[in-house]
């Protein structure tokens, strides 16, 4: 009886090593996603497919270490922007992620941006979500006018003050990657009141989601931790 016991707190502690582990956040910088090569049209790694586009045409990212953006395109090879004040004549900067089941955004990072006009097309825009991914909004330092987040109908849509374009990072924070989960989501910067609105991307982050056989599993490990106790 007492073998089975230790053979039992044996499998139990390699078994809540292994799987309460299995749950974490990924942070992609812009050289993760394009190896500083300006040739690079899509990214994955199995979670996370990135692909950038001008409208409907496909794209490459550009080579900057520290910021995510199209090579030689619009009006910031830096960033994603759109060059004029019209959100749909083809030439705005979309950068798609296609997440697996078991991966969904949790956050975005960036600085030096601006999309803060009146219309509900002037904003950055992520759409595509299932459920509301509670977003909250952080502001740099420089934030004299406070950036805002709003969601709707799968769109989550940020305003970022041009009064922050002076180089602070600022984020987003998903509360629930499970709103991203599976799907595919289509960024993009639009402002009819300014030209070259912009989003310059300072890192990218993911949380990886347990299967549902994990979960049972995590059961099983709350199983162990009590016979263990016993």
């Amino acid at each position: 009886m007492r073998i089975g016991m230790k053979l039992l707190a044996v499998f139990c502690a390699v078994f809540t090593a292994t799987h309460l582990a299995q749950a974490a956040t990924v942070t992609l910088s812009p050289t993760d996603i394009h190896g500083n090569d300006t040739n690079t049209a899509s990214f994955s790694n199995g979670d996370l497919t990135l692909t950038p586009f001008i409208g409907a045409t496909q794209d490459t990212f550009n080579g900057n270490p520290t910021r995510l953006g199209l090579d030689n395109a619009g009006t910031n090879n830096n960033a994603f922007n759109d060059p004029d004040t019209d959100p749909n004549n083809g030439n705005e900067e979309i950068l798609e992620f296609i997440f697996s089941p078991l991966a969904g955004l949790s956050q975005i990072v960036w600085d030096f941006s601006r999309a803060d006009g009146p219309g509900p097309d002037d904003a950055v825009t992520i759409s595509g979500f299932v459920s509301d991914p509670g977003a909250t909004i952080t502001p740099g330092v420089s934030v004299t006018n406070p950036n805002t987040v709003s969601f709707s109908g799968g769109v989550l849509s940020l305003d970022i003050t041009g009064q922050n374009f002076g180089g602070a990072l600022d984020s987003v924070t998903l509360a629930n990657p499970g709103a991203s989960a599976g799907q595919t989501l289509i960024l993009k910067v639009t402002d009819t009141t300014q030209g070259g609105a912009q989003l310059a991307i300072r890192s990218i982050s993911y949380e990886t989601i347990p299967e549902p056989t994990s979960l049972v599993l995590f059961g099983l490990a709350g199983i162990c931790m009590i016979s263990r106790r016993r």
